[in-house]
């Protein structure tokens, strides 16, 4: 009696286990957001724009670019018209954002207006950087800043790196980023604000951007969307918003930039 009794509880757990149900779940693939992701510095250059349309959740395809925009920089007084150089890719010619003034991004493509305003802010020189080897791993380095940053409201900042004139941290989870609230006013002494695989008589460049609190914030949610998720058990990716207008995807970034170069000597 008691092995009938298993053999039933095994042959009801099998059928249970066994019931399975196709389920198709049928997605609107017709509708589209443009994506816009543009910069402004202070540096004289050719500054980027580049617009795209998202693609479909399960799409594994690059994004398709949108061509054929009217797309302009205005500081409110003069107007910089920008040239579409490859598909989805426009640039301005070259040009210095200025500390002090907002830059508005205007876009006009397939009937639709994009806009976006962004702050410049003054970036603090940096007095110089220091390299420090990784003790358990010598093919690594961080990399301190010493500067002085300035008493006034909170400051926000992000930090690449570039090996040999080569951008090494090209991806947003590559790059330091920070407000200053506490060290508002203080001396920077030795802080390490990068982290980069680098040898001997490499020539290491410091990049310092004063970026503002919305484009900080842009950035964090990217961040938690993506690298900072919390695993498996996280809730459901959540859609946000840049500052581009007409419910377009992405940011418009304006920012200041100091850089500091030195070479990486045996240690």
């Amino acid at each position: 009696m008691k092995h009938t009794t298993y053999l039933i509880i095994l042959i009801v757990s099998i059928s249970i286990f066994s019931c399975t149900e196709k389920v198709d779940i049928e997605l609107d693939s017709t509708y589209e957001r443009v994506v816009i992701e543009g910069y402004l510095t202070s540096e004289y250059k050719n500054h980027q724009v580049k617009i795209s349309k998202s693609a479909d959740y399960f799409s594994n395809k690059p994004a398709e670019p949108k061509t054929g925009a009217d797309v302009s920089i205005t500081d409110g007084i003069f107007t910089y018209p920008l040239t579409e150089t490859q598909p989805g890719i426009y640039k301005t010619e070259e040009m210095s954002g200025v500390p002090g003034i907002t830059y508005t991004l205007n876009i006009n493509i397939e009937g639709e207006h994009f806009s976006a305003s962004d702050y410049m802010h003054s970036c603090p020189p940096i007095d110089s950087i220091k390299f420090k080897r990784f003790e358990n791993d010598s093919n690594h380095i961080s990399i301190s800043i010493f500067a002085q940053e300035p008493e006034e409201e909170i400051n926000h900042y992000a930090w690449k790196a570039y090996r040999n004139d080569t951008l090494v941290t090209d991806t947003l989870r590559e790059i330091f980023f920070s407000d200053d609230i506490l060290i508002n006013g203080s001396y920077i002494n030795d802080i390490n604000v990068q982290y980069i695989k680098a040898k001997n008589n490499d020539i290491i460049t410091l990049e310092m951007l004063s970026i503002t609190k919305p484009y900080y914030e842009y950035m964090i949610k990217v961040m938690l969307e993506t690298d900072w998720d919390g695993g498996p058990f996280d809730g459901p990716p959540a859609n946000f918003y840049g500052n581009i207008s007409n419910e377009a995807l992405g940011f418009f970034a304006v920012y200041s930039v100091e850089q500091k170069t030195a070479m990486l000597l045996s240690q």
